[in-house]
This record gives C-alpha cells, structure tokens and sequence, in this order.
C-alpha cells in the first residue's frame, strides 16, 4: 500500500512548530483508494506568511481537533504502508514529532520521495513561468502538462493529488513510457550547467539561461 501525504505547518522546525492540516490517500494493491483528512487546531497562532501560503487562518483551525484526538487515527491511516511525499523528510519529522509526542510508533526511514526522484531523473530541471523553482512540485506541474487539471493553491489536498500524478509520470519517465526531452531542459545549460527558463515566444518554446553575469544562452525547444 502506498500512501500519498502532505502536511500543513506553522513552520519549518518540527520539534517546535505544529501541523495545522494533514491530508493522506491509500492506493492499495487491489486498486482500492482510501483517503483522510483533518485540520488540526495547533494551539497558537498562525503566521501570517503561512496564511498567504495556504490560505489557512486561525479562525480555520479555531474549531478543529486538538493533536491529541487525531494522532492516533492518522498513525493508523498510515499503518505500515509506504509513504509517498514531495521531500518526503520534511513530511516525516513533523509526523514523527506528532506521534512521539502522543506516546504512538514513529515511521520508520522507508518510503518514497518525489523530490529525490526528480533531482535523479531531471539533475537540472528547467524552469516554467510559474513554476517556483528546479524541482517543486508546481514546477513538475507544469513540465508533464498537468496544470489544466491541478491547481497548484499548497493545500494539503490539492497537492496530495496532483503529487499522484506527478509520482505516475516520474515512474513512466523512468520506465521508457514518455517522451524524452532535449538535454538543456533535463541538464541545464550546455555552457554552465545551470537550470534554463522557459519562455513562450510566438507559439515556440525557448529556453534561456540567465547565470550572471556572462551566459546567456538561449535555444528553442
């Protein structure tokens, strides 16, 4: 079983910062989907630049669960399958802070990370306009053509969905499935090695890398 997951926080440091949303989905072997979802009241406020992230207010969470009643039903979500996350590390130690902290059995070390099989696939993937950066998740959005369907908006949800289909292509990729790409949108700039930009220039597709202050290299894909 895997089991897709994403985490909302107040922060960054998972000993001192609290999940505030946490959305999981289970694909079975049978091909049975199962998914949870909860906010979570973490009993401080929210930051604002989390509320401009996530769209998340202390008035959303004014009335949800206290960790204390949650945890046990998240950690028996999950189980023993394997989890599946976009820097799934990050994911891990505030799940693990959760249930240490509630007395319950932390993950283990297994899993599936998205992030790291991007970086492996893609060393220095290119950059779409609203995509954020080399390897986040909107950013593979855009690259296998998935924006017309998934909203890039950082709410655990959402992007636990468009993470399946993220994982889906990242698998086809690696298999020989899909189309292969030209190399300066896999490998970066052929001269510096850095990630290109991808710019939409009348219908075509140009890639530019803009490494300061000399390489200026642009192609059309």
């Amino acid at each position: 079983m895997l089991v897709f997951m994403d985490v909302e926080t107040t922060g960054l440091d998972a000993a001192k910062e609290r999940i505030i949303e946490v959305f999981l989905l289970a694909i079975h072997r049978s091909g049975s989907v199962k998914e949870y979802e909860t906010l979570i009241n973490p009993e401080r406020p929210i930051p604002p630049k989390i509320t401009d992230l996530t769209g998340l207010t202390d008035q959303d969470v004014a009335q949800a669960p206290l960790e204390g009643k949650v945890a046990p039903e998240i950690r028996n979500f999950i189980g023993n399958g394997t989890p599946v996350a976009h820097n799934l590390p990050f994911d891990r130690r505030f799940l693990n802070a959760l249930f240490q902290r509630n007395k319950l059995l932390e993950m283990n070390a297994a899993g599936i990370d998205t992030l790291a099989l991007s970086r492996e696939l893609f060393p220095r993937l290119c950059i779409y306009p609203q995509g954020g950066g080399s390897h986040r998740l909107g950013n593979l959005m855009y690259h296998f053509n998935l924006e017309d369907s998934y909203a890039n908006a950082h709410r655990a949800k959402d992007d636990v969905l468009l993470l399946v289909e993220v994982f889906r292509h990242l698998q086809r990729y690696a298999a020989g499935k899909l189309e292969t790409y030209p190399p300066a949108m896999t490998h970066g700039c052929p001269v510096c090695g850095s990630a290109m930009y991808v710019e939409f220039e009348e219908g075509k597709k140009v890639l530019s890398c803009r490494k300061e202050p000399s390489c200026r290299v642009r192609l059309v894909v």
